[in-house]
């Protein structure tokens, strides 16, 4: 089965009970637009739907998992055009956070801003040695905004998470091992058959008890409709209109 012609910028294909989405915007380290963020919404409810599909894996093209938003889109919003942007990117990590299934998140290099809160919507993450997690909306003015920050202290705990959130540095492979970030570490060219032997491994199991287990180990996700949701998008709208921001985001789009 492939239907990648249904989702613009995302190939889709099941192999022995694993949906395979895979970002494919290499061109710009797969970063999300809206089409983007659209085709993951739409690949993750025909997976959720498809009584084939037991796990899905969840990675990307080229050269990275993904760089987070795309800054030469999203950096061009303004009041109601920013908060729909906004709402959709939430949506899109809520829809992966609370899809019945299990998500793997099978990541390679940059996995960065909105990249990295699509990862922590995953409920498993497997990533390769030359993987590096960021958080860098702080040095851009702003704050993720899309339940990275409810979702992180989890994984890695409240300070780890102050830190990594305020910081905007780098986390290279070693620390988000040890930190619980990444469940497994491999080099670059084992990560695929790894991590399909686990995605394997897991889908032998009921799909009903995989369910149950998922909602039983899950903190309640933060919702677009919930306060914590409503706040932290607000809170992100706000960064965005801000002057130091829009100066940042052209700064930014102008060197790459």
């Amino acid at each position: 089965m492939n239907e990648s012609d249904s989702f613009p910028h995302l190939d889709y294909a099941v192999d022995a009970g694993v949906a395979v989405l895979t970002l494919n915007r290499p061109e710009v380290l797969n970063a999300c637009n809206s089409d983007l963020h659209r085709s993951i919404q739409a690949a993750v409810a025909c997976a959720t739907a498809d009584g084939a599909v037991k796990v899905i894996i969840l990675k990307g093209a080229g050269r990275a998992f993904c760089s987070g938003s795309d800054l030469r889109e999203v950096g061009q919003y303004r009041g109601d055009s920013a908060r729909s942007y906004i709402r959709l990117d939430f949506e899109t990590k809520h829809c992966v956070a609370t899809c019945p299934k299990p998500v793997i998140g099978v990541l390679h290099g940059h996995v960065a801003g909105g990249g990295f809160e699509l990862a922590l919507a995953c409920d498993i993450r497997v990533i390769s040695q030359d993987t590096l997690f960021s958080l860098p909306e702080v040095r851009l003015g702003t704050l993720p905004g899309a339940g990275g920050l409810q979702r992180l202290p989890s994984i890695v705990g409240l300070g780890i998470a102050k830190e990594w959130a305020m910081s905007g540095r780098r986390i290279p492979a070693e620390e988000a091992y040890r930190t619980g970030l990444a469940n497994h570490v491999f080099p670059l060219d084992e990560l695929m058959p790894k991590a399909m032997v686990l995605a394997q491994e897991i889908a032998r199991n009921n799909p009903i008890a995989l369910t149950l287990i998922k909602r039983a180990l899950d903190p309640e996700p933060p919702s677009s409709d919930g306060l914590i949701g409503m706040y932290h998008m607000l809170a992100s709208q706000a960064c965005h209109e801000s002057r130091e921001y829009q100066s940042n985001t052209t700064s930014y789009v102008a060197k790459t």
